[in-house]
Protein backbone atom coordinates (compact mmCIF):
# COMPACT_ATOMS: atom_id res chain seq x y z
CA UNK A 1 0.00 0.00 0.00
CA UNK A 2 1.79 3.08 -0.92
CA UNK A 3 2.33 5.50 2.08
CA UNK A 4 0.50 8.76 2.16
CA UNK A 5 3.02 11.55 1.78
CA UNK A 6 4.26 13.94 4.65
CA UNK A 7 2.80 17.28 3.89
CA UNK A 8 4.41 20.87 5.24
CA UNK A 9 2.57 23.29 6.84
CA UNK A 10 1.10 25.93 3.85
CA UNK A 11 2.62 28.55 5.97
CA UNK A 12 0.56 31.89 7.44
CA UNK A 13 -0.96 34.65 5.04
CA UNK A 14 0.53 38.39 5.75
CA UNK A 15 -0.23 39.77 9.58
CA UNK A 16 -0.10 35.89 10.60
CA UNK A 17 2.25 34.07 12.87
CA UNK A 18 6.02 33.12 11.73
CA UNK A 19 5.73 29.70 12.18
CA UNK A 20 8.19 30.13 15.09
CA UNK A 21 11.60 31.31 12.58
CA UNK A 22 12.91 34.54 13.69
CA UNK A 23 12.05 37.71 11.20
CA UNK A 24 13.44 37.36 7.72
CA UNK A 25 14.54 40.29 5.06
CA UNK A 26 11.60 42.55 4.82
CA UNK A 27 9.56 42.33 1.95
CA UNK A 28 10.43 45.40 0.70
CA UNK A 29 13.84 45.63 0.59
CA UNK A 30 15.22 47.22 -2.85
CA UNK A 31 16.68 44.37 -5.23
CA UNK A 32 19.91 44.50 -6.47
CA UNK A 33 20.93 45.99 -9.97
CA UNK A 34 20.03 43.36 -12.28
CA UNK A 35 17.73 41.36 -10.42
CA UNK A 36 14.55 39.71 -11.17
CA UNK A 37 11.84 41.91 -9.56
CA UNK A 38 10.39 39.80 -6.87
CA UNK A 39 6.84 39.24 -6.60
CA UNK A 40 4.52 40.74 -3.86
CA UNK A 41 5.82 38.58 -0.56
CA UNK A 42 1.94 37.80 -0.07
CA UNK A 43 1.10 36.82 -3.15
CA UNK A 44 0.66 32.88 -2.96
CA UNK A 45 2.90 31.04 -5.30
CA UNK A 46 1.21 27.95 -7.76
CA UNK A 47 4.58 26.12 -7.85
CA UNK A 48 5.04 22.77 -5.97
CA UNK A 49 8.29 21.89 -4.70
CA UNK A 50 9.84 19.03 -2.84
CA UNK A 51 13.05 19.14 -1.64
CA UNK A 52 15.30 15.97 -1.25
CA UNK A 53 17.29 13.97 1.05
CA UNK A 54 17.97 10.27 0.09
CA UNK A 55 19.79 7.63 2.06
CA UNK A 56 23.32 8.27 3.35
CA UNK A 57 24.90 5.12 3.33
CA UNK A 58 27.48 6.07 0.88
CA UNK A 59 30.37 3.86 -1.16
CA UNK A 60 33.24 7.00 0.49
CA UNK A 61 32.12 6.34 3.78
CA UNK A 62 34.96 6.75 6.13
CA UNK A 63 33.16 5.41 8.99
CA UNK A 64 33.16 1.43 9.72
CA UNK A 65 29.57 -0.76 9.23
CA UNK A 66 29.40 -1.39 12.49
CA UNK A 67 28.83 1.97 13.44
CA UNK A 68 27.46 3.79 10.83
CA UNK A 69 24.35 1.37 10.65
CA UNK A 70 23.90 2.31 14.24
CA UNK A 71 25.39 6.10 14.33
CA UNK A 72 21.82 7.63 13.75
CA UNK A 73 19.64 10.03 11.42
CA UNK A 74 20.09 13.06 11.49
CA UNK A 75 17.62 16.11 10.47
CA UNK A 76 19.16 17.63 7.21
CA UNK A 77 19.19 21.62 8.27
CA UNK A 78 19.83 22.85 5.06
CA UNK A 79 16.67 21.73 3.34
CA UNK A 80 15.12 23.64 6.18
CA UNK A 81 16.53 26.61 5.89
CA UNK A 82 15.61 26.58 2.39
CA UNK A 83 12.44 25.53 2.76
CA UNK A 84 12.15 29.07 4.86
CA UNK A 85 13.39 30.97 2.58
CA UNK A 86 10.78 29.54 0.29
CA UNK A 87 8.12 30.58 2.30
CA UNK A 88 9.70 33.35 2.79
CA UNK A 89 8.93 34.27 -0.92
CA UNK A 90 5.51 33.08 -0.87
CA UNK A 91 6.04 29.30 -2.26
CA UNK A 92 4.14 27.50 0.40
CA UNK A 93 3.57 24.24 -1.80
CA UNK A 94 6.58 22.71 -0.14
CA UNK A 95 7.76 19.78 1.14
CA UNK A 96 10.65 18.16 2.77
CA UNK A 97 11.17 14.66 1.80
CA UNK A 98 13.89 12.74 4.12
CA UNK A 99 14.42 9.09 3.21
CA UNK A 100 16.38 7.89 5.93
CA UNK A 101 14.22 9.41 8.21
CA UNK A 102 11.07 7.49 6.62
CA UNK A 103 12.90 4.24 6.05
CA UNK A 104 12.01 4.47 2.05
CA UNK A 105 14.10 2.67 -1.09
CA UNK A 106 14.41 4.63 -4.56
CA UNK A 107 11.14 3.41 -5.20
CA UNK A 108 9.21 4.69 -2.24
CA UNK A 109 10.66 8.30 -3.52
CA UNK A 110 9.45 7.89 -6.55
CA UNK A 111 6.11 6.75 -4.99
CA UNK A 112 6.06 9.91 -2.58
CA UNK A 113 7.35 12.28 -5.70
CA UNK A 114 4.39 10.44 -7.71
CA UNK A 115 1.74 11.62 -5.70
CA UNK A 116 3.11 15.11 -4.86
CA UNK A 117 3.35 15.98 -8.50
CA UNK A 118 6.12 18.62 -8.02
CA UNK A 119 6.88 21.18 -10.64
CA UNK A 120 10.70 21.55 -9.35
CA UNK A 121 12.83 19.35 -6.78
CA UNK A 122 15.74 20.31 -5.33
CA UNK A 123 18.30 17.36 -3.85
CA UNK A 124 20.96 17.89 -1.34
CA UNK A 125 24.08 15.46 -1.63
CA UNK A 126 28.17 15.28 -0.40
CA UNK A 127 30.41 13.80 -2.97
CA UNK A 128 31.10 10.34 -1.27
CA UNK A 129 26.53 10.51 -1.13
CA UNK A 130 26.27 11.15 -4.63
CA UNK A 131 25.06 7.56 -5.68
CA UNK A 132 21.90 8.15 -3.64
CA UNK A 133 21.36 11.84 -4.49
CA UNK A 134 21.48 10.54 -8.34
CA UNK A 135 18.82 8.18 -7.96
CA UNK A 136 16.69 10.78 -6.00
CA UNK A 137 17.42 12.96 -9.33
CA UNK A 138 16.42 9.99 -11.44
CA UNK A 139 13.20 9.28 -9.53
CA UNK A 140 12.03 13.18 -10.04
CA UNK A 141 12.55 13.41 -13.29
CA UNK A 142 10.45 10.24 -14.33
CA UNK A 143 7.61 12.41 -12.59
CA UNK A 144 8.11 15.26 -15.09
CA UNK A 145 9.40 17.84 -12.88
CA UNK A 146 12.38 20.03 -13.22
CA UNK A 147 15.78 19.17 -10.88
CA UNK A 148 18.23 20.60 -9.30
CA UNK A 149 21.54 19.15 -7.45
CA UNK A 150 23.21 21.04 -4.30
CA UNK A 151 24.96 20.80 -1.48
CA UNK A 152 28.95 20.61 -0.49
CA UNK A 153 29.52 18.23 -3.42
CA UNK A 154 28.45 20.54 -6.24
CA UNK A 155 31.12 23.77 -4.98
CA UNK A 156 34.19 21.30 -6.46
CA UNK A 157 31.96 19.49 -9.32
CA UNK A 158 29.26 22.07 -10.77
CA UNK A 159 28.74 21.81 -14.57
CA UNK A 160 30.27 18.01 -13.90
CA UNK A 161 26.67 16.77 -12.51
CA UNK A 162 25.01 17.67 -16.05
CA UNK A 163 26.37 14.83 -16.98
CA UNK A 164 23.70 12.95 -15.77
CA UNK A 165 20.08 13.65 -18.00
CA UNK A 166 18.05 13.68 -14.81
CA UNK A 167 19.78 17.07 -13.47
CA UNK A 168 18.98 20.35 -15.08
CA UNK A 169 20.52 22.68 -12.75
CA UNK A 170 23.21 22.70 -10.79
CA UNK A 171 23.39 25.36 -7.20
CA UNK A 172 26.47 26.39 -6.37
CA UNK A 173 26.76 28.53 -2.98
CA UNK A 174 23.79 29.34 -1.22
CA UNK A 175 20.71 27.26 -2.18
CA UNK A 176 18.85 30.08 0.31
CA UNK A 177 19.73 32.18 -2.67
CA UNK A 178 19.15 30.01 -5.38
CA UNK A 179 16.22 28.26 -4.79
CA UNK A 180 13.41 30.95 -4.35
CA UNK A 181 15.37 32.66 -7.73
CA UNK A 182 14.94 29.22 -9.33
CA UNK A 183 11.29 28.81 -8.50
CA UNK A 184 10.31 32.52 -9.33
CA UNK A 185 11.88 32.37 -13.14
CA UNK A 186 9.76 28.78 -13.38
CA UNK A 187 6.64 30.47 -11.70
CA UNK A 188 6.60 33.25 -14.65
CA UNK A 189 7.64 30.67 -17.16
CA UNK A 190 11.25 32.88 -17.94
CA UNK A 191 14.28 31.13 -18.65
CA UNK A 192 16.41 31.22 -15.33
CA UNK A 193 19.39 32.44 -16.63
CA UNK A 194 20.93 35.79 -14.48
CA UNK A 195 20.78 33.62 -11.39
CA UNK A 196 23.96 33.91 -8.99
CA UNK A 197 24.76 30.26 -8.35
CA UNK A 198 22.89 28.39 -11.21
CA UNK A 199 24.30 26.62 -13.30
CA UNK A 200 23.20 25.00 -16.67
CA UNK A 201 23.68 23.55 -19.99
CA UNK A 202 22.95 27.63 -20.59
CA UNK A 203 23.94 29.33 -17.69
CA UNK A 204 27.25 29.19 -15.64
CA UNK A 205 26.38 32.07 -12.52
CA UNK A 206 29.12 31.02 -10.88
CA UNK A 207 28.26 30.72 -6.72
CA UNK A 208 25.49 32.40 -4.66
CA UNK A 209 27.37 34.58 -1.97
CA UNK A 210 27.83 33.30 1.88
CA UNK A 211 24.64 34.78 3.80
CA UNK A 212 23.46 34.95 7.60
CA UNK A 213 21.48 32.31 8.82
CA UNK A 214 19.64 34.94 11.05
CA UNK A 215 18.52 36.85 7.65
CA UNK A 216 16.77 33.65 6.90
CA UNK A 217 14.86 32.45 9.78
CA UNK A 218 14.93 29.33 11.52
CA UNK A 219 15.07 25.75 9.89
CA UNK A 220 11.22 24.87 8.95
CA UNK A 221 10.70 21.59 10.80
CA UNK A 222 6.84 21.13 10.47
CA UNK A 223 6.16 18.18 8.86
CA UNK A 224 9.07 16.11 9.10
CA UNK A 225 9.09 12.38 10.92
CA UNK A 226 10.80 14.39 14.50
CA UNK A 227 10.34 10.79 16.25
CA UNK A 228 12.15 9.26 13.31
CA UNK A 229 15.30 11.16 14.46
CA UNK A 230 17.91 9.82 16.84
CA UNK A 231 21.39 9.59 18.06
CA UNK A 232 23.37 6.97 19.33
CA UNK A 233 24.76 9.53 21.40
CA UNK A 234 21.20 11.41 22.57
CA UNK A 235 17.78 10.87 24.13
CA UNK A 236 14.88 11.23 22.22
CA UNK A 237 13.45 13.30 20.96
CA UNK A 238 16.19 15.50 19.62
CA UNK A 239 17.66 18.25 17.67
CA UNK A 240 19.93 19.77 15.73
CA UNK A 241 21.46 23.75 15.07
CA UNK A 242 23.75 25.63 14.05
CA UNK A 243 25.09 28.87 15.82
CA UNK A 244 27.18 30.00 13.67
CA UNK A 245 28.94 29.68 10.16
CA UNK A 246 32.83 29.59 8.93
CA UNK A 247 36.37 27.81 9.92
CA UNK A 248 39.60 29.83 9.46
CA UNK A 249 41.63 26.75 10.33
CA UNK A 250 42.75 24.63 7.37
CA UNK A 251 43.29 20.82 8.46
CA UNK A 252 44.32 19.30 5.72
CA UNK A 253 41.60 16.67 5.19
CA UNK A 254 39.00 19.13 5.47
CA UNK A 255 37.03 20.18 1.86
CA UNK A 256 36.79 23.71 2.59
CA UNK A 257 33.17 25.54 1.28
CA UNK A 258 33.35 28.94 -0.12
CA UNK A 259 30.92 29.66 3.45
CA UNK A 260 34.04 28.60 5.22
CA UNK A 261 36.06 32.13 4.48
CA UNK A 262 33.80 33.93 6.04
CA UNK A 263 32.50 33.28 9.71
CA UNK A 264 28.72 34.93 10.74
CA UNK A 265 27.38 34.25 13.74
CA UNK A 266 23.89 34.43 15.09
CA UNK A 267 23.31 36.67 18.37
CA UNK A 268 22.35 34.80 21.48
CA UNK A 269 18.73 35.93 21.73
CA UNK A 270 18.40 34.32 18.40
CA UNK A 271 20.05 30.82 19.16
CA UNK A 272 18.78 30.60 22.89
CA UNK A 273 14.96 31.55 21.42
CA UNK A 274 15.62 28.60 18.80
CA UNK A 275 16.16 26.43 21.93
CA UNK A 276 13.54 27.46 23.52
CA UNK A 277 10.74 27.12 20.74
CA UNK A 278 12.68 22.96 20.00
CA UNK A 279 11.73 22.43 23.60
CA UNK A 280 8.11 23.94 23.63
CA UNK A 281 7.60 22.48 20.33
CA UNK A 282 8.50 19.20 19.79
CA UNK A 283 9.88 18.48 23.61
CA UNK A 284 13.20 18.33 22.65
CA UNK A 285 15.46 16.71 25.28
CA UNK A 286 19.07 17.61 23.55
CA UNK A 287 20.03 19.75 21.11
CA UNK A 288 23.20 18.54 19.01
CA UNK A 289 25.01 22.08 17.27
CA UNK A 290 26.92 21.49 13.88
CA UNK A 291 28.56 24.49 13.90
CA UNK A 292 31.79 24.38 12.27
CA UNK A 293 33.66 25.77 15.55
CA UNK A 294 30.93 26.87 18.38
CA UNK A 295 33.35 28.18 20.92
CA UNK A 296 35.43 30.42 17.82
CA UNK A 297 33.82 33.17 19.38
CA UNK A 298 34.19 32.73 23.09
CA UNK A 299 32.21 36.04 24.17
CA UNK A 300 29.26 34.82 22.06
CA UNK A 301 29.40 31.77 23.61
CA UNK A 302 29.04 32.75 27.26
CA UNK A 303 26.58 35.42 26.57
CA UNK A 304 24.36 32.70 25.06
CA UNK A 305 25.24 30.90 28.49
CA UNK A 306 24.55 33.67 30.42
CA UNK A 307 21.01 33.52 28.62
CA UNK A 308 20.14 29.88 28.98
CA UNK A 309 20.82 30.81 32.83
CA UNK A 310 18.76 34.04 33.19
CA UNK A 311 15.74 32.72 30.98
CA UNK A 312 15.35 29.63 33.27
CA UNK A 313 15.80 27.14 29.68
CA UNK A 314 16.14 23.52 31.38
CA UNK A 315 17.75 21.51 27.69
CA UNK A 316 20.68 19.29 27.63
CA UNK A 317 23.27 20.15 24.70
CA UNK A 318 26.22 19.49 22.89
CA UNK A 319 28.91 21.30 20.35
CA UNK A 320 32.04 20.57 18.42
CA UNK A 321 35.25 22.52 19.40
CA UNK A 322 38.49 22.66 18.92
CA UNK A 323 41.35 21.88 21.98
CA UNK A 324 42.93 25.61 21.91
CA UNK A 325 39.62 26.99 22.18
CA UNK A 326 38.14 26.06 25.37
CA UNK A 327 39.98 27.51 28.65
CA UNK A 328 38.21 26.59 32.00
CA UNK A 329 35.74 29.53 32.49
CA UNK A 330 34.55 29.07 29.21
CA UNK A 331 34.23 25.72 30.14
CA UNK A 332 32.30 25.70 33.99
CA UNK A 333 29.68 28.34 32.08
CA UNK A 334 29.04 25.66 29.53
CA UNK A 335 28.86 23.15 31.92
CA UNK A 336 25.97 25.08 34.42
CA UNK A 337 24.13 26.13 31.29
CA UNK A 338 23.66 22.58 30.23
CA UNK A 339 25.97 21.54 27.71
CA UNK A 340 26.94 17.23 28.31
CA UNK A 341 29.42 16.66 25.94
CA UNK A 342 31.95 17.99 23.76
CA UNK A 343 32.93 16.93 20.60
CA UNK A 344 36.73 17.26 20.04
CA UNK A 345 38.91 17.27 16.82
CA UNK A 346 41.95 15.29 18.37
CA UNK A 347 42.42 13.13 14.68
CA UNK A 348 46.08 11.84 15.89
CA UNK A 349 48.04 10.79 18.58
CA UNK A 350 51.06 11.12 16.34
CA UNK A 351 52.79 15.07 16.62
CA UNK A 352 54.37 14.35 13.48
CA UNK A 353 51.02 13.72 11.20
CA UNK A 354 49.12 16.28 13.43
CA UNK A 355 51.69 18.40 11.41
CA UNK A 356 51.12 17.17 8.31
CA UNK A 357 47.12 17.45 8.77
CA UNK A 358 47.77 21.08 9.35
CA UNK A 359 46.42 20.50 12.79
CA UNK A 360 47.94 23.62 14.43
CA UNK A 361 47.59 21.48 17.68
CA UNK A 362 49.80 19.31 19.96
CA UNK A 363 49.38 16.55 22.31
CA UNK A 364 49.62 18.71 25.31
CA UNK A 365 47.08 21.47 23.99
CA UNK A 366 44.99 17.88 23.77
CA UNK A 367 45.32 16.17 27.09
CA UNK A 368 44.86 19.67 28.99
CA UNK A 369 41.27 20.40 26.89
CA UNK A 370 39.89 16.90 27.45
CA UNK A 371 41.00 17.09 31.33
CA UNK A 372 39.74 20.47 31.94
CA UNK A 373 36.24 19.48 29.96
CA UNK A 374 35.91 16.25 32.65
CA UNK A 375 36.85 18.26 35.35
CA UNK A 376 33.64 21.00 34.51
CA UNK A 377 31.44 18.13 34.43
CA UNK A 378 31.35 18.28 30.42
CA UNK A 379 31.79 14.72 28.66
CA UNK A 380 34.47 14.51 26.01
CA UNK A 381 33.81 12.85 22.34
CA UNK A 382 36.96 12.55 20.66
CA UNK A 383 37.15 12.48 16.49
CA UNK A 384 40.40 10.40 15.48
CA UNK A 385 41.58 9.23 11.65
CA UNK A 386 43.16 6.48 11.16
CA UNK A 387 45.55 5.33 8.41
CA UNK A 388 46.28 8.72 7.14
CA UNK A 389 49.40 8.98 4.13
CA UNK A 390 52.48 6.52 5.01
CA UNK A 391 51.26 6.02 8.75
CA UNK A 392 53.41 3.72 10.40
CA UNK A 393 51.74 1.61 13.01
CA UNK A 394 53.59 2.78 15.73
CA UNK A 395 52.22 5.95 14.72
CA UNK A 396 49.00 4.60 14.84
CA UNK A 397 49.65 2.40 18.33
CA UNK A 398 50.49 6.39 19.26
CA UNK A 399 46.89 7.19 18.03
CA UNK A 400 44.98 4.50 19.92
CA UNK A 401 47.22 5.03 23.11
CA UNK A 402 46.03 8.75 23.20
CA UNK A 403 42.45 7.87 23.07
CA UNK A 404 42.89 5.45 26.05
CA UNK A 405 45.18 7.74 27.91
CA UNK A 406 42.67 10.77 28.24
CA UNK A 407 39.47 11.03 30.07
CA UNK A 408 36.90 10.71 26.62
CA UNK A 409 33.63 9.01 27.18
CA UNK A 410 33.18 8.32 23.41
CA UNK A 411 35.61 8.15 20.17
CA UNK A 412 34.69 8.13 16.43
CA UNK A 413 37.67 6.52 14.37
CA UNK A 414 37.46 7.12 10.79
CA UNK A 415 39.94 5.84 7.93
CA UNK A 416 41.86 8.63 6.21
CA UNK A 417 39.32 9.30 2.71
CA UNK A 418 41.09 12.04 0.24
CA UNK A 419 38.79 13.49 -0.30
CA UNK A 420 38.10 16.40 -4.00
CA UNK A 421 39.67 19.47 -3.00
CA UNK A 422 41.52 18.62 0.11
CA UNK A 423 45.15 18.99 0.40
CA UNK A 424 44.99 15.48 1.63
CA UNK A 425 43.64 14.23 -1.92
CA UNK A 426 46.82 16.32 -3.96
CA UNK A 427 49.25 14.42 -1.54
CA UNK A 428 48.08 11.32 -2.10
CA UNK A 429 47.50 11.41 -5.85
CA UNK A 430 51.32 12.85 -6.21
CA UNK A 431 52.42 9.69 -3.72
CA UNK A 432 50.84 7.73 -6.27
CA UNK A 433 48.00 5.88 -3.59
CA UNK A 434 44.55 7.40 -5.51
CA UNK A 435 44.38 7.84 -8.93
CA UNK A 436 44.08 11.34 -9.96
CA UNK A 437 40.80 11.10 -11.81
CA UNK A 438 39.14 8.92 -9.57
CA UNK A 439 36.71 11.51 -8.44
CA UNK A 440 35.77 12.79 -11.90
CA UNK A 441 34.97 9.43 -12.66
CA UNK A 442 33.11 8.93 -9.64
CA UNK A 443 30.94 12.01 -10.59
CA UNK A 444 30.22 10.44 -14.20
CA UNK A 445 28.90 7.59 -12.07
CA UNK A 446 31.49 5.15 -11.96
CA UNK A 447 30.07 4.09 -8.43
CA UNK A 448 31.30 0.23 -8.20
CA UNK A 449 34.68 0.48 -6.36
CA UNK A 450 35.38 2.52 -3.30
CA UNK A 451 38.46 5.56 -3.72
CA UNK A 452 41.59 3.19 -2.59
CA UNK A 453 42.66 3.27 1.57
CA UNK A 454 46.17 5.19 2.18
CA UNK A 455 47.20 2.38 3.63
CA UNK A 456 46.22 -1.26 2.73
CA UNK A 457 45.08 -2.36 6.31
CA UNK A 458 43.39 1.04 7.35
CA UNK A 459 39.91 -0.24 7.65
CA UNK A 460 41.16 -2.67 10.23
CA UNK A 461 43.13 -0.35 12.16
CA UNK A 462 39.41 1.53 12.34
CA UNK A 463 38.09 -1.40 13.42
CA UNK A 464 40.87 -2.23 16.15
CA UNK A 465 40.77 0.92 17.71
CA UNK A 466 37.08 0.73 18.25
CA UNK A 467 37.34 -2.70 19.60
CA UNK A 468 40.44 -1.27 22.69
CA UNK A 469 38.41 2.09 23.25
CA UNK A 470 34.73 0.83 24.09
CA UNK A 471 35.52 -3.27 25.36
CA UNK A 472 38.41 -1.79 28.20
CA UNK A 473 37.09 -2.25 31.52
CA UNK A 474 37.22 1.24 32.06
CA UNK A 475 34.48 2.24 29.30
CA UNK A 476 31.91 -0.02 31.33
CA UNK A 477 30.81 2.66 33.78
CA UNK A 478 30.97 5.34 31.25
CA UNK A 479 29.01 3.46 28.83
CA UNK A 480 25.79 2.40 31.90
CA UNK A 481 25.76 5.90 32.32
CA UNK A 482 25.08 7.25 28.71
CA UNK A 483 22.45 4.32 27.95
CA UNK A 484 20.74 5.08 31.26
CA UNK A 485 20.63 8.82 30.39
CA UNK A 486 20.05 8.79 26.71
CA UNK A 487 17.77 5.19 26.46
CA UNK A 488 20.26 4.37 23.62
CA UNK A 489 20.32 0.61 25.04
CA UNK A 490 19.60 -0.99 21.97
CA UNK A 491 21.83 0.73 19.68
CA UNK A 492 24.62 0.78 22.31
CA UNK A 493 24.73 -2.70 23.18
CA UNK A 494 24.17 -4.15 19.60
CA UNK A 495 27.15 -2.39 18.32
CA UNK A 496 29.36 -3.74 21.35
CA UNK A 497 28.31 -7.04 20.47
CA UNK A 498 29.11 -6.47 16.54
CA UNK A 499 33.08 -4.90 17.34
CA UNK A 500 33.33 -8.07 19.71
CA UNK A 501 32.14 -10.55 16.78
CA UNK A 502 34.19 -8.52 14.70
CA UNK A 503 37.71 -9.29 16.90
CA UNK A 504 40.59 -11.28 14.85
CA UNK A 505 43.41 -12.95 15.99
CA UNK A 506 45.53 -9.96 14.35
CA UNK A 507 44.06 -7.53 16.90
CA UNK A 508 48.16 -8.62 18.66
CA UNK A 509 49.77 -7.54 16.19
CA UNK A 510 48.72 -3.83 16.93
Amino acid sequence: MRKSLPLISTGEPPGGGGGGCSSAAPAGAPAAAGARPALPRWRKRKLRIALVRHHDLCLNTRQITQVQKRAGVLPHLGLGYIHTALKTAGFHDVVQIDTPALGLDSEGLRALLADFRPDLVGVSTTTPGLPGAVEACRAAKSTGAKVILGGPHTEVYARENLFHESIDYVGVGEGVTIMPELAEALEQGEEPTGIRGLVSRDWDGGAAPMVNLEDVGWPEREGLPMRNYFSIMAPRPFATMISSRGCPFKCSFCFKQAVDKKSMYRTPEDVVGEMAELQKRYGVKEIMFYDDVFTLHRGRVREICELIGSTGLKLRWEAPTRVDLVPVKLLEAMAGAGCVRLRFGIEHGDPEILRRMRKESDIEKIERAVTDAHEAGIKGFGYFIVGWLDETREQFRRTLDLACRIPLDYASFYTATPLPGTPLHTESVAAGRVPADYWDRFVRGEFDQRIGYLVPDAQQRAQIAYRKFFLRREMARPLLTHMAQTGQWRNTLDGLRSLARSTSNTDRDF
